[in-house]
């Protein structure tokens, strides 16, 4: 790629204090008075972002773009692994390259695994609060794991532990700012490298920002299906910034999507994790059979991405116009599943289900997006001084599709490494001035006809590129969606902004699924329900018009 120059203290935290930081750290006051340049830009208050901030503080002022969902990483819902004593590095290896269905980068993997100790012992040393048990970490089991590795905190809420410590020790490095209201658009280019970031600022003002590198850690792109796990800004805004700089972007085609959200009516998809199915909690369909035994051996143990269509196929036969299935712990001990998943039991109260008394309605939902902005180990991407990590980036980490639980280390260990990537090759800044454009206000009224735009992009993306895919619904998809793209077209608002975003990630993802003429991975069609390494043992890779397997 081408570039520009455990000593722990345990603590556990519920009720009314947990909900005291929380509510506190929603409210973060932004800060003041966007700078013109900076030495780095970061594009993403996630884990990776905040990782990879507080490595670059060391060499320069660094300028942090957030989305007001400072409490959302790509690892939302999900727990850390760590390596218990019986555990082994070689072992989480071999699982994460198991679930990667032939596709993982080796090297890649095996750098994650190999650093992961040592991120986890830095997020604890920096203040976040594991549970242990007498003087050692507490592991817990989850999936398809051959170990117990599950790292937990606040009950379930791991992620969000992670991301408090890392803000913590991102406040206390002078050289960071962060601007969590402001929305970046457009990559600047000159000669072919990423010179600086254009963006609208929270006053609905355009601004271009230069700098000497930009780190794109924006997350997902969730919100591209109706049904997703993401919260509302997971638009893939980094990915479709990159692809029209000119940005290779990779594996698009595998997005994983969660086989139990839960399914309550004007509610959100809130994701009950696979540690839930770890624990024992039984899948049932409408008629109160558990019916995963008859899809896979491991019935609710299975890969998430089978057990997610086994529950489709489940609903499609019961022909109930609003279909689900239950998830059922009523049968686990009430005080261990209050212990171990807080979030979860807590969140359910407030839609009246308590789950070690009722049943779950649940449904699959798009939880992940494999594919993204394509790097090399240190984030670098093929355009000069762009640099990428978390899950916009496609490292070749997750292969065909994301073993569970990596994510979040993925967004600790690629974080770092751009970081010290983008820090070691520091050249001068672009010293040109930022220069005022006319307004474009994102606080007016509502665009109906752009929600509704909306709308349709989710809507036929489900139905013809989700869980189970076919030639012909893919093709129909990228004629719709074509003939969607003059509605996109010249944004100005920050949600038209977004439109645009949803709807380029949505044909990147057709695309590459539609040139992948089998099944693997998170990846399935009904037409290719093989697997053919002789012809796709390969990764997806679009650039402009051109799509190539490499």
């Amino acid at each position: 790629m081408v570039t520009c120059a455990m000593d722990l203290h345990h603590s556990v935290w519920v009720g009314a204090v947990w909900w005291s930081w929380t509510l506190q750290w929603y409210h973060l006051p932004s800060m003041k008075g966007l700078p013109s340049e900076a030495d780095f830009v970061v594009i993403g208050a996630g884990i990776a972002g905040l990782r990879a901030a507080i490595e670059l503080a060391r060499a320069g002022q660094v300028l942090v773009l957030g989305k007001k969902e400072i409490l959302y990483s790509p690892a939302a819902g999900d727990n850390a692994a760590g390596l218990s004593d019986e555990d082994e590095v070689i072992l989480h290896l071999q699982d994460t390259l198991i679930a990667g269905d032939g596709l993982c980068i080796p090297e890649a993997a095996k750098t994650l695994v190999d650093e992961a100790p040592g991120r986890i012992e830095e997020i604890i040393d920096w203040g976040a609060h594991l549970v242990k048990g007498g003087t050692k970490l507490v592991f817990g089991s989850e999936g398809v794991h051959s170990r117990n590795r599950m790292l937990h905190a606040q009950g379930d809420s791991t992620s969000r532990e992670t991301l408090r410590a890392l803000h913590a020790k991102a406040q206390t490095l002078k050289n960071i700012s962060l601007h969590e209201s402001d929305f970046s658009t457009e990559l600047e280019t000159e000669d072919g490298c990423v010179t600086g970031v254009s963006l609208i600022t929270e006053k609905g003002l355009p601004q271009e920002i230069s700098c000497s590198a930009v780190l794109l850690a924006t997350g997902g792109m969730g919100q591209v299906y109706r049904n997703t796990t993401n919260p509302d800004g997971a638009t893939g805004d980094g990915v479709a910034m990159a692809f029209r700089a000119g940005a290779e972007v990779s594996d698009m085609e595998f997005v994983q999507f969660h086989p139990t959200a839960l399914y309550v009516k004007k509610a959100s998809h809130f994701l009950l994790a696979d540690a839930l199915r770890g624990e024992g909690a039984h899948l049932r369909n409408i008629e109160m059979d558990r019916f995963m035994g008859k899809y896979h051996p491991m019935a609710e143990q299975a890969p998430d991405d089978l057990v997610a269509r086994a529950i489709m196929h489940e609903m499609e036969v019961s022909h109930a116009r609003d279909a689900f299935v239950y998830l059922d712990l009523t049968h686990l001990k009430a005080s261990q599943v209050q212990k171990h998943f807080g979030r979860i039991y807590a969140t359910c109260l407030e839609y009246n289900i308590d789950i070690t008394e009722d049943l779950i309605p649940v449904r699959p939902a798009a939880h992940y997006s494999v594919g993204g902005v394509r790097t090399d180990l240190n984030g670098a991407t093929n355009l000069a001084g762009l640099y990428a990590a978390g899950e916009a980036a496609a490292t070749g980490v997750h292969g065909a599709n994301r073993f569970a639980s990596n994510s979040l280390l993925e967004g600790l260990v690629y974080g770092a490494r751009a970081g010290k990537a983008m820090r070691e090759e520091l050249k001068q800044p672009w010293r040109s001035a930022s220069v005022p454009k006319k307004a474009a206000s994102q606080n007016g009224p509502v665009d109906a006809g752009l929600e509704e735009l909306i709308g349709q992009i989710q809507d036929m993306m489900w139905k013809d590129a989700g869980i189970v895919r076919t030639r012909i619904g893919m093709q129909d998809a990228f004629k719709k969606l074509e003939a969607l793209a003059p509605r996109v077209a010249h944004p100005r608002t920050r949600r038209a902004w977004e439109a645009a975003n949803l709807h380029l990630a949505g044909s990147l993802v057709v695309r590459a699924a539609l040139a992948r003429e089998e099944s693997r991975g998170a990846h399935y069609r009904t037409d290719y329900p093989m697997r053919d390494d002789k012809k796709f043992l390969k990764h997806s890779v679009v650039k402009g018009d051109q799509l190539k397997f490499v």
